[in-house]
């Protein structure tokens, strides 16, 4: 059982779990992977500052695997879950904050997507924006890999 379907009504079965396409993380993840080598690369001259080198070494060490867990939790938990009955946006921003938005079928007035630039546009990923009957709420689902095939889908 994942974290999405623990949250599902009982007659409710995901149809799809879409996240943010893999490019769009490439440099958080290049930098966290930077941040985590850091440390290693400076082994030799921190060791020899002997305890403040060693301070130093665990602290850059520290950094390094919290941004790189940083960057794994907000890719896997920033997902647009689709349902029988609904379509659920979960946006994780950090660590400990995540926003939550849920929207009936019925209530959904028109769907549309959108490809921005170049790299977007070559690489196939965009933004699906959902809008809500009778409200200004619009549900923006960003980088995503095809969503036109999302929008067909829903």
């Amino acid at each position: 059982m994942s974290y999405f379907s623990r949250n599902l009504n009982d007659d409710e079965e995901v149809i799809d779990i879409v996240r943010s396409h893999g490019l769009t993380f490439l440099p958080a993840a290049i930098f966290a992977l930077g941040l985590l080598a850091l440390p290693f690369f400076l082994i030799f001259l921190l060791f020899q500052w002997k305890n403040f080198g060693l301070i130093i070494f665990i602290f850059l060490l520290t950094i390094g695997v919290l941004a790189a867990l940083r960057v794994l939790l907000v890719w896997y938990y920033n997902a647009f879950v689709i349902t029988k009955q609904r379509v659920i946006l979960y946006k994780q921003k950090g660590f400990f904050e995540r926003q939550v938005f849920e929207v009936e079928y019925q209530k959904i007035q028109d769907t549309s997507y959108s490809f921005k630039g170049l790299w977007q546009t070559f690489f196939h990923f965009g933004s699906l924006r959902i809008q809500v009957v009778n409200s200004e709420t619009v549900l923006l689902v960003e980088k995503i890999f095809q969503p036109a095939k999302i929008q067909e889908l829903i």
